[in-house]
């Protein structure tokens, strides 16, 4: 640009060549290895993710799918394509914003501008991770001060004709402290920290400064990084991007779990697949000598048109079921069951809301005020198909409160980064007022317990760890979220028996590492996966259970009037936890039950001598 050089038809030809061809073959091939492993919902959202990934956007994809309610991570093979779309997204922006700088400003009052943008980026991208949002993590305005970092070492170290520093000890030294900030930030960065922000921002100027220190050609750390092993894998490195990602989630989609073994195999996968491609397709196509015009038909319209076309006919056919043997279609089928598709032509009252107005049970007793309500997280959600038979067995209907990873609990928060988090909080407090001015008699209350006491989510979950805090103590830790779990379901009961209210507590269903239902469908699928074990270990569900069920034990002895709906005993029988039931699967996805499972549990439940203690109550 200063030599009056630059041209984006150019630029944007480069960009084409280097990045899109493989990216379609890495898309391509996922999608025909996903044809024949996926489930026809999990291929849908392939289908979808790969739509968005091919016009840029996958970004803005996962952060709309990334809720509570989201696909494990390892269930989507595309998830890390959005980091693709943000490179992409920056190059639209940056050739403009820096070609209109150049004309427009002297280099002084550029690099202040540009230095200035960096700071203003990295402080509202501090606040939106502190913020708990997801939109922190994938989307271009809270991920540039990332890039610019980058573009902006370029323009130090290439915009100008002198040396950059007087003394090449500066650049040694640069890339030093680079180093060690970096190999530090690789042991004390988990998960549970704030990012990006100024973490991601650390992360970016760290290696930026190694990479200014290489400008000195020589010292230990420059010998090391062009080493020839490793400047290979250099070479290899956008490969081995993009390929690692969909081997590990298709090994683990396949087998249901990846140890050391798998591993070491996906690790040998990714590298072959990595230097078949970068040898025989990423070079070949880069160097290509084609006219200009033919680069943006054959290596960009044309590929994209195509894979949009097919994403959206997979999306049409509802992930084409018919590819999978009958008893297959069926237990998937019986597998997606939900409530969330049953439509009533009848809506509770609207005094009643943030309640959800449907009907559970029998909803020809309205206008007739709600006999229970089913407050709590998506676990309370998904026991309605439970309580919608019980309502129309014993005649009454129910009404659905809550929110995902909301527990129903007064006094207490969700906190995240040491502040409670309201939007829980403040909905909880209006649930609890609709309760008290009602005439329902009876409150059940539901939630994923564990999840709260132990702070963890189930391997290969999305999300981070979940704290439970007070206003007495906000700190992120297991003993204060025990602690506050504890405070929080006693306070609720007294609540509701001072109330008149009736409290009856479901026990939390065994959550799995693995998607259990789309393990039953592949052995349908599969003749030699017949005898593949879709159950857990009981003993993994008593320990990660304990806690939770320990605090409801006490409750249940302090408060006679609390009833307590124990189904664990149905689902786990001797050392094993069994992920379907009479030939029907349970589970939706790894912790939630399906709606016949939650039937089913009912059935089973109103056999026993529990249900009838229940039912008592019912006919009073």
């Amino acid at each position: 640009m200063q030599g009056g050089k630059f041209s984006f038809l150019c630029f944007y030809i480069k960009r084409i060549k280097r990045i899109l061809p493989l990216f379609y073959l890495v898309s391509v091939s996922t999608l025909a290895a996903a044809w024949f492993m996926l489930t026809p919902d999990d291929l849908v959202r392939l289908a979808d993710s790969l739509r968005y990934a091919s016009v840029f956007i996958a970004n803005i994809y996962f952060e709309k799918n990334s809720g509570y309610f989201a696909p494990a991570a390892d269930t989507m093979p595309l998830l890390h394509m959005w980091s693709l779309s943000v490179e992409e997204q920056f190059y639209f922006v940056w050739p403009l914003l820096l070609f209109l700088s150049v004309k427009y400003l002297p280099a002084r009052d550029r690099n202040l501008f540009f230095i200035l943008s960096l700071l203003v980026l990295v402080g509202v991208s501090e606040y939106a991770a502190r913020g708990a949002e997801a939109s922190a993590y994938y989307l271009i305005q809270y991920r540039g001060c990332e890039l610019l970092t980058g573009a902006l070492l370029s323009m130090l170290v290439h915009g100008r004709k002198d040396a950059l520093f007087a003394r090449e000890s500066t650049l040694a030294l640069s890339g030093l402290i680079g180093g060690v900030i970096l190999f530090t930030l690789f042991f004390s960065l988990n998960e549970e920290s704030v990012f990006p922000g100024l973490n991601a921002a650390l992360v970016s100027i760290a290696t930026a400064m190694v990479i200014l220190s290489g400008e000195l050609r020589k010292g230990v750390l420059y010998r090391l990084l062009s080493s020839r092993g490793l400047a290979f894998i250099g070479r290899l490195s956008f490969s081995l991007y993009l390929w690692h990602w969909p081997v590990l989630v298709l090994y683990r989609y396949y087998f249901n779990a990846i140890g050391a073994q798998g591993y070491a195999a996906c690790a040998a996968l990714t590298f072959l697949f990595s230097f078949l491609s970068w040898k025989y397709f990423e070079k070949p196509l880069r160097y290509l000598n084609v006219r200009k015009r033919w680069v943006f038909v054959g290596y960009f319209i044309l590929p994209i048109f195509l894979l949009v076309m097919i994403a959206k006919d997979i999306k049409r056919h509802s992930g084409y079921e018919d590819r999978m043997p009958e008893q297959a279609r069926l237990l998937y089928k019986l597998s997606v069951s939900s409530f969330d598709g049953v439509v009533k032509n009848v809506a509770a009252d609207s005094r009643y809301l943030p309640f959800e107005l449907i009907p559970i049970g029998d909803e020809h007793l309205l206008p007739d005020a709600p006999l229970v309500f089913l407050w709590g997280d998506s676990h309370a959600g998904h026991f309605r198909p439970f309580i919608e038979v019980m309502g129309k067995k014993n005649g009454f209907y129910s009404l659905y409160g809550g929110a995902g990873g909301c527990p129903p609990f007064i006094g207490v928060d969700l906190i995240k980064n040491g502040r409670p988090e309201i939007e829980c909080t403040d909905k909880n407090n209006r649930l609890l007022e609709v309760i008290k001015k009602s005439e329902t008699s009876i409150v059940f209350l539901a939630g994923r317990w564990a999840m709260y006491t132990e702070t963890t989510r189930s391997e290969g979950e999305k999300g981070s760890r979940v704290f439970l805090g007070d206003s007495s103590d906000y700190s992120e830790s297991l003993e204060n979220s025990r602690r506050a779990f504890r405070a929080g379901m006693d306070a609720t009961i007294e609540q509701l028996i001072a109330y008149s209210k009736r409290p009856v507590l479901f026990e939390q269903a065994p959550a799995y590492p693995f998607l259990p239902s789309n393990c039953l469908v592949r052995k349908a699928r599969y003749s030699w996966l017949s005898e593949e074990s879709c159950d857990i270990d009981k003993a993994s569900v008593d320990k990660r259970q304990h806690y939770a069920n320990a605090v409801i034990s006490e409750m249940e002895k302090k408060y006679p009037e609390l009833i307590v709906i124990r189904l664990n005993k149905f689902i786990c029988q001797g050392d094993v936890c069994f992920s379907e039931l009479n030939g029907v699967p349970l589970y939706l996805d790894n912790d939630h039950l399906n709606a016949k499972g939650s039937e089913m549990l009912f059935d089973l439940y109103e056999e026993s001598e529990a249900y009838q203690k229940l039912r008592a109550i019912f006919l009073k």
